[in-house]
This record gives C-alpha cells, structure tokens and sequence, in this order.
C-alpha cells in the first residue's frame, strides 16, 4: 500500500469539514473544475454509481468514478472512463494531497491531523481534475453530512437506500441516519432518492423541500422491475424508453439501483445532457461491479461472493439466495467474517439457507474483526454448524470443497479471498 496511505491511516475516520475544505482550497478547488453527480446511502452507492458512470461513458462523456472502499488494490478507488488510476498517477496525486495536508496542520493545529479519506478524496479530485473528466460521479465514504466528499458543488444528488449501519457515527435511528445522508442536498440541487424504508422518506422530503431542491423518487417514477435470474434482470423505465432494459448484475436489489441510475439519466436530460436509450442499454449492460453478488464460479464447486455487511446487505443476499435455491441450488456453505462493530444477529436470515458456516477474519480491516471463535460460537448457539478458521486463505480452500459456496460479511474479507484465489488459479 502507498506509504501516504499507510501514514495516515493511523488517525483513523474523523468527521468534519473544515480539513477538507481547507485542503480543496489551498489546492485551487480542483472540485469546482468539472460536474459532480453525488451519491449517499447505506447500499447500493457503488452499484448505483457504477451505473450511471457506465451509462455515461458509452454517451460518449468522460467520466470518473470515486468509491470506496477497494477490494484488492486502493487504485481501484480512481477510475476514469472505467480504468483504474495508474500507480505512477496515483502516486503522484497522493503525494501532492500529502504536502497540502501537512501545510493545513502546520497552519492550524487545533483541527487535528487529516484523515486518511481526507487525502484519498483529496487526490480523486487531483486527479479528475487532471484527466479533464466531463463529469465525476462521487460516492460518499460514511454517512454525507460531514463526509469529506461533501465540499462538492453537484448538479445532482442521489440517496440510495438508508438502513442500519454505522450507529456509533450516524445515529440510533433509521430519521437520524436518514438526516445524516441528507446532508449531501444542497439549495436548489436536484435530488433523486432510491427506495427507502417508510420512516426515512420522509426525512429527505422535508430536507430537500426546505432546501428548495426539486425532489425525485424512484417510487414515483416511470420505473418497474421486472425479473432475474442467474444471468441478470430486465427492468423498464417508460420515460426514457419504450422497452425493457437488461442488467448483467445479480439480485433483485440491482434492479433498484439500476433504476435510480436511469432516474438520474432522466434528471440529467432534462438539463440538457444527450444520452440515447441505445447508449443507456450498453451501458448497463456493460457495468461490472465486483464484490456485489459476483458470481465467481458458474458450475461445482458454485462460488459466489457478495460484500454484504448490514442487517439489509444480508437480507437482500438471503433473498437473492432463495432464488438460486430454487433454481436447484443450496444449501450453502458459507466462508463469513465481521468486523466488531456489527451485531452478529444480522446474519440470521442466512441461517435458514446454511449447510454450515466457516468463519474468519481478514487481516486488513480498518476496524477489528470480530473473533471468529465467538462469532462461530454465536452461529451454533442457533442450531446451525459452523467451525472457525483464522486463515483467509484456508477458509475459502475448505469452502471452495463445498458444492456451493458464499463468501460474505466484510468487503475486506472479499478483497482477500479474491487475492487468493487467483494466486491459486495461476499456480
């Protein structure tokens, strides 16, 4: 990992602006210098973002795409027309973030060191900058109010779905969550907002009505899902085409992302932005997100990945799995680790659907992984067999002996086992 990172990554996450403000502005605001499409929520941002960069590409724009957290390698963080930043770039980016943040700490101590996600959105923006992008879709790192993405000045907002996570930082309540993302809509902005649960709808309604926003709900919209299967869905969305558009990516929440891309599409043509239905088809067609539902290994042993890791992560990924157990798959082994701060109670729709669980933890977490003893101690508490593993590697090479396997719990448990199995492929 790049040496800034590591380097920084010791002050841990810390909310706020004023750091990363103070950064964009000694650096000339390279945020100001092209559009900015910003997107908050609890799941579905990088699929949501995913898609509508994609869709914008194939218009013919150039488009970058800032997410986060990585799988693999923090490059994958920086994209542009969907090529990852390159080491010498990103480098370079980097350093030049770096030296702006050791002059806005030297210049005023009392606003504690920049974070490592200060300097990352930092560098995106660098670099966006560099690559003279059209347009930059931004996703959000932690809740939006205070996140450091939100010194950007978009032409759209969207909210994809609120749910329960991160309460330490965001609140004890899906209005108090609710109110944190909402923070990203700004006076007289378009927002478009994804399906939400009935006590947060209202929360973003109000923020946006006081901040003379016009507001835009998929509920509201053109939109239907339509079905899906092993091979991706197929949704429609009259206001922009007559016809059903396809979707390579898995599950039914996908559907739901895809169609809060496609209102943004809408958005964004009212304001004068060509895009044609058979540029929006490729594009969706084409988006590749990897981690989410991922379907790593078609036939036994059948592996898939998912990087749910919340209580509505994992019920959609139980839902998903329902399918494919009817499709003649199943039960499922499954490879799963948590970080500590999570309840492993959310697991339990999962439970129902298990042959057994393996459990580990990834060694890269930003945050402690829970004990996979304990965790694998909770799981036979409620009547499903379940052993723990302290090794990555050796956890997916015993689920991978499984006629169908999951891996799940922690993004950076995929990164992992992502890395281990195509060292193993290539030996």
């Amino acid at each position: 990992m790049n040496k800034v990172i590591q380097n920084r990554q010791q002050f841990g996450s810390r909310l706020g602006l004023e750091r990363i403000e103070a950064m964009c502005s000694a650096l000339g605001h390279p945020e100001r210098q092209y559009p900015v499409i910003h997107v908050a929520g609890t799941n579905g941002k990088g699929s949501t973002a995913a898609f509508l960069a994609s869709i914008l590409r194939h218009a013919g724009y150039r488009v970058g795409l800032f997410t986060s957290p990585h799988l693999t390698a923090y490059r994958e963080r920086f994209q542009v027309n969907g090529c990852v930043i390159d080491e010498g770039s990103l480098d370079n980016v980097l350093q030049e973030a770096e030296r702006t943040a050791v002059s806005v700490e030297d210049s005023k101590p009392g606003r504690g060191p920049v974070t490592e996600f200060e300097v990352c959105a930092a560098a995106g923006f660098l670099w966006f900058q560099a690559q003279r992008v059209d347009v930059a879709v931004v996703e959000t790192g932690l809740g939006g109010r205070f996140d450091a993405t939100n010194v950007v000045q978009p032409l759209l907002t969207l909210i994809t779905p609120v749910g329960w996570d991160h309460m330490d930082w965001l609140g004890e309540t899906l209005p108090a969550i609710a109110a944190e993302k909402a923070g990203i809509i700004k006076q007289g902005v378009p927002v478009a907002i994804g399906n939400q649960p009935p006590e947060v709808y209202p929360v973003l309604h109000a923020t946006a009505l006081s901040r003379q926003a016009p507001f835009f709900a998929l509920q509201s919209s053109s939109w239907v899902p339509e079905s899906w299967d092993a091979s991706g869905g197929q949704l429609s969305f009259s206001a922009l085409d007559g016809r059903s558009f396809s979707i390579t990516l898995l599950g039914g929440h996908q559907l739901e992302n895809a169609g809060l891309a496609l209102l943004a599409v809408e958005i964004l043509s009212r304001q004068g932005w060509v895009i044609t239905p058979d540029q929006i088809r490729r594009g969706l067609v084409e988006t590749c997100w990897p981690g989410r539902m991922e379907l790593v290994a078609p036939s036994r042993p059948w592996m898939l990945m998912d990087g749910a890791h919340n209580q509505q992560g994992i019920e959609r990924l139980a839902e998903a799995l329902e399918v494919f157990r009817g499709d003649g798959k199943g039960p499922f082994v499954f490879v799963a680790a948590m970080l500590e701060n999570k309840e492993p109670a959310i697991l339990e729709p999962l439970f129902p659907l298990a042959e057994r669980f393996i459990v580990t933890r990834p060694s890269s977490s930003r945050i402690p992984p829970f004990s996979p003893a304990a965790l694998a101690g909770y799981i036979q508490s409620r009547g499903v067999p379940a052993v723990s593993e302290e090794r990555v590697h050796r956890a997916v090479a015993r689920g991978m002996q499984a006629d169908f396997c999951v891996i799940c719990g922690s993004l950076y448990l995929l990164g992992e086992a992502k890395a281990y199995l195509q060292k193993a492929s290539q030996s």
